[in-house]
């Protein structure tokens, strides 16, 4: 019942009727005090008609209940909205500040207690009319009684941490001004959020709705997956500079926050622990992604890949920074993250050769570990370019503990030296008689 109120709202707010679109939400939400939804387009209605302060009271107690349900990034939303139109409203701040509570990690290995409990409602959310049939005045305060009331049903588990990616790990005053400058928008279905191959500067963070991922593969569109609330993408892009490997397509009507790499500059001035923060997430991120796509973790049991993972060391290069020196020693085998690298060698005239480009999963230096070479070719990033690193040591424990990493990794060894060899053959000079046909 309560959604296909919504829907009639929504028709009513299609024709710009917000008073009739007003009294069809503000009875969904009497009906069902949990239909936030409803609450966040009814306060977009006190909004268009000039009731500014009732919109903002109706988005903070949409933003406390979403929050007692630990729905945090919806509840983030609400806060957005209305920012705007109060950008010095004090309750909207401290309940910036006690969602951050309810998710941050735990320190020192003690349970935090929990968040204190937000201030009462100025409404007590009670009426016994059915809104649809007020007007005017009326309508409008009826409404703000029922939308601006506590949502006394919701439930969490207290002992629970609900998750709240990337912005838990920020300091909480660096959390809040950091909500304050990212960009809220409502994305409709068939909209492309996210483009392959075009770099953005931007994080996004799906808040709602679900998006579909895909690549294109020989000239069609390939799916890879579906996002639902909660994903980030866009991250690993805005720090490597790389291009996005994949599209991301909304399939429904989508929440979505957008925080722009300015965003994070400016929030890094005062807080110069969030680059740092923004960097060890993108690099877990990519450690996942390594571990679910590299075929050297496919030989490793799935639940042994994390500790394995753990053995690598991470580096960020900067563009023209050589990973692996043609003819030195090489320390470690080194694994592409995000990025690019190019593999190069110098041929007979002094002048360099590129033999191939490395990607998101593959792998350098394997040659000369096993074969107990010096490096037989320069690998060096294009372009800012994320690597995991196993230093010599732990590489030949892990090809002991794993021989069909080995087996692996001397096959991949071996077709690289034949393609090597091809590549740097000489070009045979035909005479010309050989090119007459008889």
């Amino acid at each position: 019942m309560s959604q296909s109120l919504r829907e009639l709202g929504l028709d009513f707010v299609a024709d710009g009727n917000w008073e009739r679109a007003l009294g069809v939400f503000a009875e969904a939400v009497r009906r069902q005090p949990a239909d936030h939804r409803a609450r966040m387009l009814a306060a977009r209605c006190y909004q268009k008609m000039g009731e500014a302060e009732r919109a903002v009271a109706v988005l903070h107690a949409c933003a406390e209940g979403l929050l007692r349900r630990d729905y945090l990034l919806s509840a983030i939303a609400a806060c957005l909205q209305a920012l705007p139109m109060a950008p010095k409203e004090r309750r909207i701040r401290e309940t910036l500040a006690r969602i951050h509570a309810r998710a941050a990690r735990v320190v020192g290995g003690r349970a935090g207690g929990p968040p204190p409990l937000p201030p009462e409602s100025m409404y007590d959310g009670k009426s016994e009319l059915d809104l649809m049939t007020l007007q005017g005045s009326d309508l409008s305060d009826q409404a703000i009684s029922v939308l601006g009331g506590v949502d006394s049903s919701a439930t969490a588990d207290p002992e629970a941490r609900p998750p709240l990616p990337l912005f838990a790990d920020l300091e909480r005053d660096a959390f809040v001004d950091l909500v304050e400058l990212v960009d809220y928008h409502e994305v409709k279905e068939g909209e492309v959020i996210c483009k392959e191959g075009q770099t953005t500067d931007r994080i996004f963070v799906l808040v709602a709705g679900k998006a579909e991922v895909s690549r294109q593969v020989e000239g069609e569109a390939k799916t890879l997956a579906f996002l639902g609330g909660g994903s980030i993408f866009g991250e690993i892009s805005m720090l490597t500079g790389a291009a996005p490997t994949s599209t991301i397509t909304a399939v429904s009507d989508c929440d979505l926050l957008e925080i722009e790499r300015e965003d994070l500059n400016q929030i890094a001035r005062t807080f110069p622990s969030v680059p740092a923060v923004l960097a060890t997430f993108a690099q877990q991120r990519m450690a996942r992604n390594l571990i679910a796509t590299s075929p050297l973790f496919a030989n490793v049991p799935e639940a042994e890949r994390p500790e394995l993972l753990g053995r690598f060391e991470f580096k960020a290069l900067a563009a023209g920074e050589k990973a692996i020196t043609e003819g030195a020693q090489v320390t470690g085998l080194v694994l592409v993250l995000a990025g690019e690298l190019v593999v190069q060698k110098e041929d007979a005239d002094g002048g360099v050769m590129s033999l191939s480009i490395l990607r998101e999963g593959d792998l350098a230096g394997e040659i000369a570990l096993l074969k107990g070479l010096r490096a037989t070719a320069t690998v060096a990033a294009s372009r800012k370019t994320a690597v995991a690193i196993l230093g010599r040591p732990a590489f030949e424990t892990l090809i002991k503990q794993h021989p069909k990493i080995r087996e692996y990794l001397e096959g991949l060894s071996d077709r690289r030296l034949k393609a090597i060899g091809e590549a740097m053959r000489p070009v045979e000079i035909l005479d010309a008689d050989e090119l007459v046909m008889e």
